[in-house]
């Protein structure tokens, strides 16, 4: 189910999805969902991808979060602990908190990339102009514009490395004569 670079941080069984009952994994990367007695993940929303949560109200019978995408479409998981209401809580105050944490942290990764591709944009005036005329005409997607006409520009930047300059330590053993 997970390559070797994800790890899964919280496992929740008893968790329903579309009338299916499962399990829901929350990982390094992504929010996935099983159905038990089976092998395949059945949703899988990348942490990128969520642009919020929702929980459903205290006093409500049916206990459940909510993950809102940016693309408009949401995925609701129904907490259905045998143990009781309680159980159903605390499973999902337990992936509501660790998704709360995991979101913010991907907030700011995406914010970092947003803000390299607008300099690199600005900085390019001929990158912007090609920009303007394929993504926002929606010729193509912003992915497929970074990922296949941009590329150029992005590995120069990558391929710029600093100056070697003098060692620190070649400062420090440097003695004034007087």
């Amino acid at each position: 189910m997970t390559t070797s670079s994800e790890d899964v941080l919280l496992q929740i069984g008893q968790v329903r999805y579309k009338k299916g009952d499962g399990t829901l994994y929350v990982m390094n990367e992504r929010l996935a969902w099983m159905v038990d007695h089976r092998d395949m993940v059945s949703v899988s929303h990348r942490y990128t991808d969520i642009k919020l949560q929702k929980i459903s109200p205290e006093g409500k019978p049916k206990i459940q979060l909510q993950v809102v995408l940016h693309d408009g479409s949401a995925s609701t998981f129904h907490f259905v602990n045998h143990e009781g209401v309680a159980a159903q809580l605390k499973d999902r105050d337990n992936v509501k908190e660790l998704l709360q944490q995991l979101l913010q942290k991907f907030k700011r990764e995406v914010n970092k990339e947003l803000e390299e591709k607008n300099r690199l944009l600005s900085e390019n005036p001929a990158l912007l102009q090609l920009y303007r005329d394929l993504v926002i005409t929606q010729v193509i997607s912003p992915e497929e514009f970074w990922s296949q006409h941009a590329t150029q520009y992005t590995q120069k930047q990558a391929a710029q490395k600093q100056e070697v300059g003098v060692s620190g330590a070649f400062l420090v053993s440097y003695q004034y004569e007087f």
